[in-house]
Parts: structure tokens; sequence; C-alpha cells
């Protein structure tokens, strides 16, 4: 923008500044970085919008000037210097933001939504790309007019994109300014508001579906079009922002009230879905992020007693898929038997979604979820996976019907031990391949999660996913010389019975490697005594050099149970604490 331009829009009339603006709009809208003008110009284009967004006679340039104030608020540097109380003010207002009176005069008058809903992004550019906007913002009139705004979210004239955006200012002003967040709570009863748009939204939702339920308990799936899911998404993360901060310990009352109508809706919304599939991730997504923020008493919630049909047998809305057993007299050999091909999700009721006479849909739900986020690439595992998996392993170890549940989707009787627990494509395998994943806190995660289901029983994990996969967690647990005290007060009914497959090749099942090994030649038989020395000393010489080389760093098992480096290899012939594999093997798998 050359000095003449700059100034024909500071001398010109709304049609010059109209011209000029749409031409500077078009050419830097889909630029996201400062749009790279000289200070002074910068300064003086910032002071003619201003001037005319000020002036009620210039309104019919209001769009176009708030349309240019969002290009020109990616400039991060410069906004400190542009941006005044006042003007700030002047955008608050346009964007609708003002107080319940004004609101009141407002009644009647007409609303150019098209105005507010570009001041709404300018606040939205302005606040996430600027400190003192952000806290300029949370004592002005912004938050008293986007809560007394929410409370009208019913008015089917209000548009959807003006709430949309509504949300994303309130998100971004709860993300930035923690201050707030109890204001909000206690003051504006925001946690009371935002229920009641997820509530509407569910009502809305079911409506337009035109459903039919059997049982008022039943939270039959819905349907949520691309403009509702928008914005339940952007409630999901406000009420996040919000409820983090809440004791989950010892919540009071009111807050105790509002979790467990939240607890309700977000079983609602984890059966719900969009027609579109990034939508619909970003709903579930969303909902996992909040129900970590939950007390874990409220996660019994997340289960619904199942309704007596006609006869007085459960619904089941999925049907059961039966598996038959081998007969005990069948002949066959034992390699033979473990070759079989089983799913090992067809080993239970495979889509059933009752349990103990609850209703499990929800939980089904999340695990479908978690199996999803582990079909991820492995760059964005981190990230994607930590949520899903922080959360089951809170769910595990609050709640024992989910926990027993659970077990039996990710850890059920082993049939096929001929594959190492890693490979394949159950949850159990997935689960086992990231125990050595490079990932830390995923690998901590999934071990855990696993330990959990195992009712912290060293055996049973070993059994399940192998020592191999298993050392890195009893090594931080100092649990490599067996178990501890369980740290919950687990059942003492066994869940596990060991099936006719695994029985006949449990003995030949290597505990390192979690797989069955048919019996193999020694490699020193027909050796001589001084055959057999001489191998073991050149083992001797080779482990000895990688250690000098820093290659490796033996250990050995301290009395606390976990490993200790020893500084010589012949160290390891004194006081070995190494368990004997064969100790690790569970036969009876009881508790």
């Amino acid at each position: 923008m050359d000095p003449s331009t700059v100034g024909l829009l500071e001398t010109g009339t709304d049609q010059d500044l109209m011209r000029i603006l749409k031409e500077f709009n078009e050419k830097y809208e889909q630029q996201f970085t400062p749009v790279g003008l000289e200070p002074d110009y910068y300064d003086r284009l910032w002071d003619v919008i201003m001037t005319r967004l000020s002036d009620p006679a210039s309104s019919s340039t209001h769009q176009t000037c708030l349309s240019a104030i969002r290009i020109l608020s990616r400039d991060k540097s410069s906004l400190h210097r542009v941006v005044s109380k006042d003007r700030l003010s002047i955008i608050v207002h346009m964007a609708g933001l003002v107080s319940e009176e004004e609101a009141l005069q407002r009644l009647n008058q007409q609303i150019n939504y098209d105005v507010v809903i570009e001041a709404q992004k300018c606040l939205s550019n302005l606040v996430y790309n600027s400190t003192f906007i952000q806290r300029m913002c949370c004592v002005n009139s912004c938050i008293p007019g986007l809560m007394c705004r929410l409370k009208t979210f019913r008015d089917p004239d209000l548009p959807h994109i003006v709430k949309y955006f509504d949300m994303r200012l309130l998100f971004l002003l709860t993300a930035f300014c923690a201050d707030i967040r109890p204001k909000l709570r206690s003051e504006y009863h925001g946690l009371t508001y935002l229920i009641e748009i997820l509530d509407l939204s569910l009502k809305m939702a079911h409506e337009e579906s035109d459903l039919q339920c059997i049982s008022r308990y039943m939270s039959y799936p819905v349907f949520f079009n691309d403009e509702q899911s928008e914005l339940i998404n952007e409630v999901l993360k406000v009420l996040y922002n919000l409820v983090l901060h809440i004791d989950k310990n010892s919540p009071d009352e009111e807050e105790d009230s509002h979790c467990l109508r939240l607890i309700s809706i977000l079983r609602s919304l984890l059966l719900a879905s969009s027609r579109c599939p990034e939508k619909t991730d970003a709903l579930h997504s969303n909902t996992v992020n909040l129900l970590l923020v939950m007390p874990p008493t409220m996660y019994e919630s997340m289960l619904v007693n199942m309704p007596e049909a006609p006869g007085g047998h459960s619904y089941n809305t999925v049907p059961t898929v039966v598996t038959t057993q081998p007969s005990a007299g069948a002949s066959a050999q034992v390699e033979a038997a473990c070759f079989t091909e089983v799913d090992d999700a067809t080993a239970i009721s495979q889509r059933s979604c009752e349990y103990d006479g609850k209703d499990m849909t929800a939980i089904i739900k999340l695990l479908d979820f978690l199996e999803s986020r582990l079909n991820t690439p492995v760059q964005s595992a981190d990230k994607s996976l930590m949520p899903i998996l922080t959360l089951m392993v809170e769910m595990v170890q609050a709640n024992r019907t989910i926990r027993k549940f659970v077990r039996l989707r990710v850890l059920p009787p082993l049939r096929d031990v001929t594959k190492r627990p890693e490979e394949g494509r159950t949850l159990r395998n997935k689960l086992c391949t990231l125990m050595t994943s490079p990932l830390h806190d995923v690998k901590h995660l999934s071990a855990n999660f696993l330990f959990i289901l195992c009712k912290e029983s060293v055996d049973r994990l070993i059994k399940y996913t192998g020592y191999g996969n298993a050392a890195g967690l009893l090594a931080s647990r100092g649990l490599m010389l067996g178990g501890n005290k369980p740290t919950i007060d687990y059942s003492s009914g066994s869940e596990d019975s060991d099936t006719e497959e695994y029985v006949r090749v449990r003995d030949m099942v290597n505990p390192v490697t979690g797989r069955y090994e048919p019996p193999r030649p020694s490699p020193l038989e027909g050796m001589t005594d001084e055959q057999k020395e001489h191998e073991a000393m050149k083992l001797v010489n080779v482990l000895d050099k990688l250690t000098r080389n820093n290659v490796i760093q033996p250990c050995r098992i301290g009395n606390d149970g976990k490993p200790h480096p020893v500084e010589s290899v012949m160290e390891l012939q004194e006081g070995m604490g190494v368990m004997n594999p064969q100790d690790c093997s569970d036969h009876s798998d009881s508790d």
C-alpha cells in the first residue's frame, strides 16, 4: 500500500474506502502472516478504519472495515501499539457483546449479523494474538456480553455462526485467562448454561431424527448435522476449561450435581455421531477429554441398568455370538491344537452391550475409540493416544464393573498362542506393541492399563504379554522378583479360566516371548565339559567387550526388585538375583 493510497483513505469518501479496502482484503485474505506494511502506514490504516467504525453514519463500510482489521490483527508485534481500550470497546460493541440492560434496549432493533460475525472474528484473532488484549477482554463487557447472549441460544433467529464464534471466543478467553474460570462458574453460572446448550442440541437432534425409543433409559444414537457438531465441540472445549480445576476427589454439592448431569450427557454424546467422520472423531475426542476431568466416582453413571423386556428378559440390542468349545475327547496333536486360528474378539459375546445387568454401550464406544487411536500413525500416537489411554486407566481403576467388562474385551481367555502377544490385530496385540514403544508416556500408560486388567498380578501379566514386553513396567515398579500388594482392593474371585486349547500347550509356552515353542534339541547336547566351558567363556568375553564399549549395560536384580548396573560381567556370577523364567508361568491364574 503506497503513500497515495493511504492518503486517499484518509481524505476520500466512503466509496473510495470501500474500493481500496475490498482490494486489500481480497489480496491478503488467504495470507495468514503479517501483510508487511511499514509501521507508519500500518498505524495510519488503523486510524482510518477505527474512525469509520466509530461513526454511525458510515455503517455501510463497517463490515469491510472489520474484515480489514481481521487481516491486520495477524501482526502480533504491532497490536499493543494500535489497539487501545476505547478501540477494543468499539469492536466488542459491534460484536453485540453488551450488558444485559443494553441488550434489552436492542430487542426491537434490526441487527446486522454480517457485521456481528466479522467483529467476532476480529475479537478471536485479537485475543489469540495478544496477551494484553486478553486481559482487557476479561474486564470490559466481553464476558458479560457472551454470557448474556448464551441465554438466547434457544432463539431460532440467532444464526449458528454467531453461536459458534461466541463459543470460540469464550474458549480462547478461558484457555488463556485462568483467573476468569471461577467467576464464570459461580457468578455467571457458566456450567449451567453450557450444559443446557448440550442438552438442547441433543433434544433437537432427537426430534430431527424422529427416533422412537423402546425405553426412556436408552440413549439411542443420534446424528448431528455439521452445524450442531461444530457448536457442541466448541462447548465441550469451554466446559473442559471450566471443569479442569474442580477438585476431583471432593467436589462441593453444586459441582457434584453439575458433574452428574454432565456425565449423563457425555454418555449420550459418545453414542452420537455426525455424517462427517472427521467431526464424529472430534466429538468423541472432546468427550473423552472432558470425561478425563470428571471425578472418578462419576464413572458409575456411565452404566445404566438394562430394562426388562416382555417375559422378564433383558434387552440386548446387538446379537450375541456364541462359540463352541471342542469336545474333551477330541484327539489332536499339541501343535495342531494351538495352530487353530481363533479371533479373540469372538471368544466372548462379541458385540453384546449387556454385562452384569448393565448397558455397557458407552464403554464399548470408548474401546472402539481407543482402537481407532491405536491405528493412527506412530508420529502422532503420543498426542492422540494419551487422553483415551489415561481415561481407560482411570476408569478401570475406579470402577470394578467397568474393569471386569474391559478385561473380557481386551484380555479374553487365551486360545491361540502360536504368535507373540504383540503380533495380530486385536486390542491386546496392539497394546502389547506399545509396551516397548519409544514414546515413554504411551509405553507407561499401556503397560499400566494391562497391569490393572491383570489385577496387578505379575504372573498374569507375563502370561498375557510375555516377560519381554512386561520387563519395562516390572523394572520401573520394582517387581522383577515378583509381586507386591496391589494398590487397588480387587475382588477375590477368579475371572479367568484357561481354555482347553491353552491348557494343552501351557507347559510349552515360553514366558519370555509369550508364545508356544515346540521342543528343540539342546545346542549343548553332545558337547564335553571342556567345550561347554569354552563356549561360556566366549560369551563372557563378548558381553565384556559390549559393556566396555557402552553398547549394553549388564544389570542384576537387587532386593528392591529393580535392576542395578554392574561394573563387570564377572559380578553377575555373585549373588545373581535373576528370576527363573519358568517361575513366571501362571498355571492356575487364580486369585
